[in-house]
């Protein structure tokens, strides 16, 4: 049976050490990575945020499907781009990066704002949990995302 990619990443990172801010030269560059990927974010240039991903990337956005490969995750960036309003503002929380070197994990939280569908303004606050890993060029890319809302469901019983 072949282990799904998110649980073979998960076990991999579990060797993980986390390191302290300009404890290493890679997580400083995921540092640095990070703050880029905000930028492109806040700058809504799609193109410039899939460069961030693996070709065979994974992404698990809250309450949809999950998207899979740098051209769909493309697409799935700009759909979010095109919500009316929609604004981010990201924490970075933490860098951990795996004894060996190869891989790495980032989070932290977010608060959004976007146009609710009732036509009002809507903060969404949430966090993310970003899987990297390092590519033959000596690069590091995200092979795994996902992020998630603090806002409750709501009520249904």
């Amino acid at each position: 049976m072949k282990k799904p990619a998110i649980l073979v990443a998960a076990l991999a990172l579990s060797s993980c050490t986390a390191t302290q801010p300009d404890a290493s030269e890679a997580s400083n560059e995921l540092r640095n990575l990070d703050a880029k990927l905000g930028q492109a974010i806040n700058a809504k240039d799609a193109e410039a945020i899939a460069s961030f991903y693996a070709d065979d990337a994974i992404l698990m956005p809250t309450a949809e499907p999950v998207v899979r490969g740098k051209a769909a995750i493309t697409e799935e960036w700009k759909h979010i781009l095109a919500i009316p309003a929609f604004q981010n503002e990201s924490k970075l929380g933490g860098v951990a990066v795996a004894s060996a070197g190869d891989l790495a994990y980032t989070y932290g939280s977010y608060r959004s704002q976007l146009m609710g569908e009732d036509g009002k303004l809507v903060t969404e606050p949430g966090k993310w949990l970003t899987i990297w890993k390092r590519q033959p060029d000596g690069g590091w890319r995200i092979a795994v995302e996902t992020y998630n809302t603090d806002i409750p469901p709501p009520d249904h019983k």
